[in-house]
């Protein structure tokens, strides 16, 4: 009983020195030593301090902070920590195996493996430090955030707990475990409230797909990315962009990804590139490109506004070109083959023939719609419909005069995705 008494007498003894040592400060500085197992006063660097050891607990407002092992300095409001050190505001928990916090400032930071959990978001650092009255977190040194959805690591991360909103700098990785996305960059910022992120300076996507049992990567470059997480969800590629997966390449200034419904769209000055299986690359460009795809696989192209497909007719006579123009062009594959093309509106079809691999002229048809069916990536079938005119241009007229006979508009780029 004696003990019992001894051991409240000496807790309510210490709680009052605490608040004394702060009467004539502002209110929302004190510092409440609420427990300790011992106190021992001491002068360390020339400054009053307190040693605290066992079951060490002390509040500021809604500020709880319990760890083994701290030491007050009284006249500078500051406790230094350590052994498993947790901080606790009622929603947030933060823990360090050592730390220092400021009764002035209501700021903590934490040394070594630090961890800050907040719902069902957790983030581990070396170094992390938390702002009370800004309700900011400020973390460097193998930074990682995970949630039920992805995992972020990154070199140092600013997270704003009132609106959400987080910063992370420096080696930036995500990776969506629900989507298969992995993105790469320098700059990352995310809006939570708004279902909003941006990924800047040097961004790139990767998405792998083993399905079949063979490895198909899509890779995503340009200079801004941006995530929509609402009830359309996009990734968003802005500037520069390049696209390559498997026998698909592309280029535009701006990309949507359709993550859920398998599509995309291509605008500002988009060109394609799709190899048709006999090493035949085909060319599209357009005003804008829809790509529909089917289990991560190209199934449909449409291509509206100054449609133009080119394709290469002869990989010995590389200079002859087949081109197919109209205000709208439909692309369809299967299984990873180019199956027909579909001309719209003001129709212009130009291909070469060839007799036993030597060059026979070539046709220049015009009409409504100009359909083109092939066999194994090649032409097997032209059909011109409504309004058809058609041209033949022998061969001793054609050889060597091929650039005089391409479509207006005709622009052939070896260049493909980075």
């Amino acid at each position: 009983m004696n003990s019992l008494f001894r051991r409240s007498a000496f807790c309510v003894i210490v709680s009052w020195f605490a608040i004394c040592g702060n009467a004539y400060g502002q209110k929302e500085k004190i510092v409440v030593l609420e427990h300790a197992d011992s106190l021992v006063g001491q002068v360390i660097d020339g400054e009053q301090a307190q040693q605290l050891i066992g079951h060490v607990k002390f509040r500021q407002d809604n500020i709880v902070v319990n760890c083994r092992k701290a030491v007050r300095f009284l006249s500078s409001n500051r406790y230094t920590f350590e052994g498993e050190a947790e901080m606790w505001d009622g929603k947030m928990r933060m823990v360090a195996q050592r730390g220092v916090y400021y009764g002035d400032l209501k700021m903590a930071e934490g040394f070594d493996r630090v961890m800050l959990e907040e719902s069902t978001t957790t983030v581990n650092a070396r170094y992390g430090k938390y702002f009370a009255e800004e309700k900011k977190a400020f973390f460097i040194n193998n930074v990682t955030v995970e949630d039920k959805e992805s995992r972020l690591t990154c070199d140092t991360l600013t997270y704003f707990r009132n609106d959400e909103h987080s910063i992370a700098t420096g080696t930036v990785k995500i990776v969506n475990v629900r989507n298969g996305l992995t993105i790469f960059g320098n700059h990352f910022e995310n809006y939570k409230q708004q279902q909003f992120s941006r990924m800047t300076e040097r961004p790139l996507v990767l998405q792998i797909d083993t399905s079949g049992g063979r490895h198909d990567t899509l890779f995503v470059r340009s200079k801004i990315m941006e995530a929509y997480q609402d009830s359309t969800e996009r990734l968003i590629a802005i500037d520069s962009v390049d696209i390559l997966r498997g026998e698909l390449a592309a280029e535009a200034g701006l990309s949507v990804f359709y993550t859920a419904l398998d599509s995309m769209v291509l605008r500002r000055s988009p060109v394609i590139w799709y190899s048709a299986g006999q090493g035949d690359d085909h060319q599209v460009s357009g005003d804008s490109i829809f790509i529909k795809l089917l289990k991560k696989k190209m199934k449909t192209a449409y291509v509206r506004g100054n449609a133009f497909a080119i394709s290469r007719a002869d990989s010995i006579h590389r200079e002859r070109f087949n081109q197919m123009t109209g205000e709208e062009i439909i692309m369809e594959f299967a299984e990873n083959k180019l199956q027909r093309i579909d001309v719209d509106i003001t129709a212009t079809s130009l291909y070469y023939l060839f007799d036993e691999g030597k060059g026979n002229g070539l046709n220049k048809s015009t009409g409504d719609h100009v359909a083109i069916l092939f066999t194994d990536g090649r032409i097997d079938a032209i059909k011109v419909i409504g309004g058809t005119e058609g041209q033949y241009f022998p061969e001793r007229l054609v050889k060597n005069h091929e650039g005089d006979y391409n479509l207006s508009g005709f622009r052939w780029k070896e260049k493909r995705g980075k």
